[in-house]
């Protein structure tokens, strides 16, 4: 069973990189679309790119207001091909005891289920304090 994540990011610099490599291992591919950053993320999702440029689509779609960003959403779905997707925000950082339970759920009773809803916790400030 084809795992995807959907990353839409804006001025994620912080944590990009957490987030992307906090569901690499576990999912199939990551789309990473970029709308309109002007710090450094762009730069870290090229240099993690270099390391997975199999599973990493990364585009850049420039800056986009709330119509535009559905319909970059959608575009998202409609080129996605696998039988799960997760959608990962750029400041979302998942533990591997989350993430590992979520695919290992998908993978043994994917086909029985149409969603499933996990628990998090917000942290404020840097992902080391919560």
């Amino acid at each position: 069973m084809k795992i995807w994540a959907h990353t839409l990011v804006r001025n994620e610099e912080r944590y990009i990189w957490f987030s992307v490599m906090s569901v690499i291992n576990y999912v199939d591919k990551i789309l990473i679309w970029d709308t309109g950053s002007t710090d450094n993320t762009v730069s870290i999702i090229r240099e993690i790119k270099k390391k997975y440029p199999e599973k990493i689509d990364f585009k850049k779609v420039g800056k986009v207001d709330a119509q535009k960003f559905t319909e970059v959403r959608q575009e998202m779905l409609d080129i996605t091909k696998s039988d799960w997707f997760l959608i990962v925000d750029g400041d979302e950082i998942w533990w591997d005891g989350s993430i590992s339970k979520v695919t290992q759920i998908i993978r043994k009773h994917g086909n029985n289920l149409e969603t499933i809803v996990n628990g998090y916790f917000n942290i404020i400030g840097d992902i080391y304090h919560y």
